[in-house]
């Protein structure tokens, strides 16, 4: 089948909810595509060989992970969650679609990514949620833990929104839009991007393919390497686009020689072009959570919504904001979930995680050898800026109360662990038990020219080289307050638009 691929216009290296986006995108303007996936590809949404867990939206499935591993804020490891199957981390996540505040967007665009602010981005953001089937939940669906949690934060003042879709959106209880049909199942990127041109001609998926580099010719890029079956070979190449992610995006720019000197040197890779900035900048948004015992009156409730309805696990999201926001209209999310387990008297566990959705703190991603099936060295920066820990802490607290509000007294049993009641110790255990939100973002940051560490400019375009351009959510500079699954697709959107343009 490569064979038949070596003339492709365009070569997509990842098949997430980015590289899904251009994918599509390029191949529905009739340029050539082949999409380069490094997990299996199960085909269209009518094909019967996708693995339940990876449809069933009621929860978040484990299969298909890469492994990715790092360390949390005093060093214990953390499992850096992210999906090795066709539509990325759009095929195991929540299906929360919410689109984060302008203000983040604008300042992109303030800091040299022209075409990055608010408003150029709200039609491209319309536009993944149609293609995203996104809707709303109706008050029929939504089930009696989360209607307690909604009650619960109106009786501390919060209004109940349904503004997640909206830039404009601010601080509220509510549900956000999902990618996920009436009876659950899960609506991943592929689908929504990659099903309408499968039969077209214009696409071609090489997927459970590893790629090792990218090489180059005098600055341009000329060919991928890959391992494909066991085998090494060569893809030659027009414009590759590579979109293998916060993790995977600079693993193969450092394979191929682009990034920190120093670094490359140390691995004894060929230094093709000098980029300090790669796999600088990571970071994610923390969370703390407070987990508790359903009671008998939760399991009953649960059980009889469970009759004749689907039941999902998790529905409502309160955006918080905390002293800390500055002129933000939030910084925080808290994002509830009910889960079985067994092992509780009633079978069911209450988690209440706060989310920080703007951390200050940065970590690094650096490779620990040239071989593609060598796990990179994550720091993950978690609490590295004490300021991220002020917005936490009222989090908790907050969270804290509006657990004890009467309408949710019926459903919460006992707590799973006593948090700390002296601020110091409360820090502590922030630092030894925190979790992170699954948002990682930043190693390949878009920026001016100007900026020694930028990695990209406003086009995806990588500084420095011809032919080579990043889309996924490693090129966001900063982490915008919300999911980062819909601005994955946007960024997508985006730089599918400046390469149909021509203005790159």
């Amino acid at each position: 089948m490569i064979d038949t691929l070596r003339n492709a216009d365009v070569l997509v290296i990842g098949g997430g909810s980015a590289g899904c986006t251009v994918a599509g995108r390029l191949a529905a303007a009739g340029r050539q595509v082949l999409l380069i996936e490094a997990g299996p590809d199960y085909g269209p949404r009518t094909s019967p060989d996708w693995p339940a867990d990876l449809l069933n939206a009621r929860t978040l499935p484990t299969s298909h992970d890469w492994g990715y591993t790092g360390p949390g804020g005093a060093g214990q490891p953390l499992a850096l969650d992210r999906c090795r199957v066709i539509g990325g981390c759009s095929s195991h996540n929540g299906t929360t679609q919410n689109v984060g505040w302008a203000g983040d967007y604008d300042r992109w665009a303030a800091q040299g990514c022209p075409g990055w602010d608010a408003a150029s981005l709200a039609p491209l953001f319309e536009s993944a949620l149609h293609r995203y089937w996104a809707r709303h939940y109706r008050q029929h669906e939504i089930q009696p833990f989360h209607q307690a949690v909604l009650g619960a934060a109106t009786a501390q003042g919060l209004p109940l929104v349904s503004d997640f879709h909206q830039l404009t959106g601010g601080a509220g209880a509510g549900c956000a839009p999902v990618n996920s049909s009436l009876e659950g199942v899960r609506l991943n990127a592929a689908f929504a991007y990659l099903d309408p041109v499968r039969d077209s001609g214009q696409l071609e998926v090489l997927c459970d393919t590893l790629v090792q580099r990218i090489s180059f010719k005098d600055g341009r890029a000329q060919a991928v390497h890959i391992l494909h079956q066991g085998v090494e070979q060569r893809l030659p190449a027009k414009l590759i686009v590579l979109c293998a992610g916060t993790y995977g995006s600079p693993e193969i720019l450092l394979r191929s020689g682009i990034g920190p000197r120093d670094h490359l040197a140390e691995l004894q890779i060929p230094l093709t072009h000098d980029l300090p900035g790669v796999g600088c900048n990571l970071h994610d948004q923390p969370t703390a959570n407070l987990e508790y015992e359903g009671t008998q009156a939760l399991a009953e409730a649960l059980a009889a919504f469970e009759a004749d309805r689907v039941l999902m696990d998790e529905q409502t999201i309160i955006k918080l904001r905390s002293p800390f926001a500055g002129s933000a209209p939030y910084d925080l999310h808290v994002f509830p979930w009910i889960e079985r387990d067994p092992s509780l008297k009633h079978g069911w566990r209450c988690i209440f995680p706060v989310g920080l959705l703007r951390p200050r703190s940065r970590g690094s991603l650096q490779l620990t050898s040239s071989d593609p099936r060598a796990a990179a060295a994550i720091d993950t920066g978690f609490f590295a800026d004490p300021e991220d820990l002020p917005p936490m802490l009222f989090g908790l607290q907050w969270t804290q109360e509006l657990i004890r509000s009467p309408a949710l007294a019926n459903f919460i049993g006992a707590p799973l662990a006593t948090l700390p009641q002296q601020q110091t110790e409360l820090t502590e255990w922030v630092r030894r038990n925190h979790r992170h939100y699954w948002h990682p973002v930043g190693t390949c940051r878009m920026g001016p020219a100007s900026d020694p560490y930028a990695v990209v400019e406003h086009t995806g375009k990588v500084h420095g080289l011809e032919g080579l351009h990043v889309a996924d959510a490693s090129v966001f500079p900063e982490v915008p307050r919300g999911t980062t699954a819909l601005p994955c697709a946007v960024v997508g959107e985006r730089i599918a638009l400046f390469l149909l343009s021509g203005a790159c």
